[in-house]
């Protein structure tokens, strides 16, 4: 299958996405088999006096990890049946194939071989650490995983920075896209779209009489026909504004610019005066104007082009001058156009455009009736609102964006668990200490800012980690970003923001517990 580049841009992107998801929820799963495993200290050194080798110890543990993710690859699956028919319902209509997505063989053989691979890479390294007993340290200990504390801890450290740094390239990407979306629907489109609907005929050459009739309809204000509102084909770019494209030519019929709601910034716009017999008469846009008489009052130049009377090509004259419009897409530069009347140009105008007092769909069935009076042959189809148009012109970047913003937001939660769970671990673990430095006078403040502190040092590093790589990844956004700078330095200090005071909230919970520990039931315990 074929996709252009910009579809096959974001599939890698959202990839990537769903693969830092996949390794913040490992690095979870890991942090969890760690604390297991580290009071099973006991246990993995009774079971080394009796003669199991550590080779036995790790296939034991190995095994273990591999039920785990094999577990979850299932239930993994489950969930992405009901997220595949989200993907179909609210997914981009012209994402090539989208409604022939579903699970299937090679879905299953991938979810199995993630599955496999999830629980080598983060699988192993519990095991591997856990293993690592010496039976006489620990059975000292009473089981209390003393011997591999400090290895464990540095594990557990490097991965919660592992995470923040993930999250950050998640929560940056999204940020940016989210910009992106915001200034792609910032820019004014050049047509006043409230109350306009849009139908196409075909096979017809009723329009004049089709449109007569409909302006006839109480509650319709204007009426015209045009071939082609939108054009998909290429256009200058923030990604390619040195490309250059010639002017495009439309045919329009009735009052269709007024329909429209394009300004009218200098002359007028067509009238009856300009008929077949009548001089070639051209209403251009500002592009037009500034390409080729910059500076200038383009009302009354001449230009020639087409004349498709035959009659050796003579020489439009501009009567209007009319404000741009993104007909290739808001996110593309403005593009020459030259509007010429129906009567002059010979060509069809299928594309009606209505506007309308009201809410224009509660007309459209006046309207197909109308036109099923005149033309029963008649085909009529693509019937909408001006304003439905240029919201689906947006619909991949908005789909894009609600993903990733989704991906973000779910690393964000995972890494927050994370560092939650790190710390409410590494509490358990000090309550003697923490007990010893209560009984001795310590302030409720000081025990907080103590685990405060020991969490900072763990969530700090990984954000600047993650804002160091992220001025390095995102450019391969550039390419996708509208209006935005793949370092822009809002995004990042708003990333910064939202991930410390996440972080911060996280590690307060372990904190404040660690304020309430009871020293003699603390020393008691030890």
């Amino acid at each position: 299958m074929e996709l252009n580049g910009n579809t096959r841009r974001a599939l890698y992107i959202l990839f990537a996405a769903v693969s830092f998801v996949l390794i913040i929820s490992c690095a979870n799963a890991a942090h969890l088999m760690l604390a297991r495993g580290a009071s099973r200290d006991r246990e993995m050194a009774v079971r080394t006096a009796l003669g199991a080798g550590r080779s036995d110890l790790i296939g034991q543990l190995f095994a273990e990890s591999i039920a785990l993710s094999l577990l979850a690859g299932s239930l993994g699956l489950l969930l992405a049946e009901f997220g595949v028919r989200a993907l179909i319902a609210y997914g981009p209509r012209d994402l090539p194939r989208l409604e022939q997505a579903g699970m299937d063989s090679q879905v299953l053989l991938f979810t199995i071989v993630i599955s496999f691979l999830a629980a080598i890479f983060f699988g192993l390294l519990p095991a591997w650490k856990t293993s690592a007993v010496t039976p006489n340290e620990s059975l000292k200990s009473g089981g209390r995983g003393s011997s591999g504390a400090v290895a464990l801890s540095r594990t557990r450290g490097f991965l919660v920075v592992l995470e923040f740094a993930l999250t950050v390239l998640l929560l940056t990407g999204a940020g940016l896209l989210i910009r992106s979306f915001l200034a792609v629907r910032a820019v004014d489109s050049g047509f006043d779209t409230e109350h306009v609907l849009t139908l196409r005929i075909l096979h017809t050459r009723l329009y004049d009489e089709a449109l007569a009739r409909i302006g006839n309809i109480p509650g319709v204000r204007a009426t015209g026909a045009i071939n082609g509102i939108f054009e998909s084909s290429a256009a200058p770019t923030a990604a390619s504004p040195s490309l250059r494209v010639w002017a495009t030519w439309k045919s329009i019929r009735g009052n269709c610019l007024e329909a429209l709601g394009v300004p009218l910034l200098q002359g007028r716009f067509f009238n009856q005066q300009d008929g077949p017999n009548a001089p070639l008469v051209a209403i251009i846009d500002q592009s037009m104007a500034r390409r080729y008489w910059p500076g200038e009052n383009a009302i009354g130049k001449q230009f020639r082009g087409q004349d498709a009377r035959g009659r050796n090509d003579d020489p439009l004259t501009v009567i209007g001058v009319i404000h741009d419009t993104h007909a290739q897409g808001r996110e593309a530069q403005p593009a020459p156009h030259v509007y010429q009347p129906v009567a002059q140009s010979g060509t069809a105008t299928p594309d009606l455009i209505i506007r309308t007092t009201g809410d224009p769909l509660k007309l459209a069935g006046i309207m197909r009736d109308v036109v099923r009076s005149l033309d029963r042959a008649a085909i009529i189809s693509s019937v909408t609102t001006l304003e439905q148009q240029l919201s689906g012109q947006i619909a991949p970047r908005r789909f894009q964006t609600w993903l990733l913003s989704l991906f973000s937001l779910v690393a964000l939660v995972l890494a927050s668990i994370g560092i939650y769970g790190v710390m409410h671990y590494a509490v358990t673990q000090r309550n003697h200490e923490i007990g010893i430095r209560i009984a001795l006078g310590a302030r409720a403040d000081n025990v907080m800012w103590m685990v405060l502190r020991q969490g900072l040092s763990l969530a700090i590093p990984g954000l600047l980690a993650g804002l160091a790589a992220s001025q390095w990844l995102t450019q391969v956004l550039a390419s996708i970003l509208f209006g935005v700078k793949p370092n822009d330095l809002v995004t990042n200090i708003g990333v910064a923001f939202v991930l410390a005071a996440v972080a911060t909230a996280a590690i307060s919970i372990p904190a404040w517990r660690a304020t309430r520990v009871d020293p003699l039931e603390a020393l008691r315990r030890e």
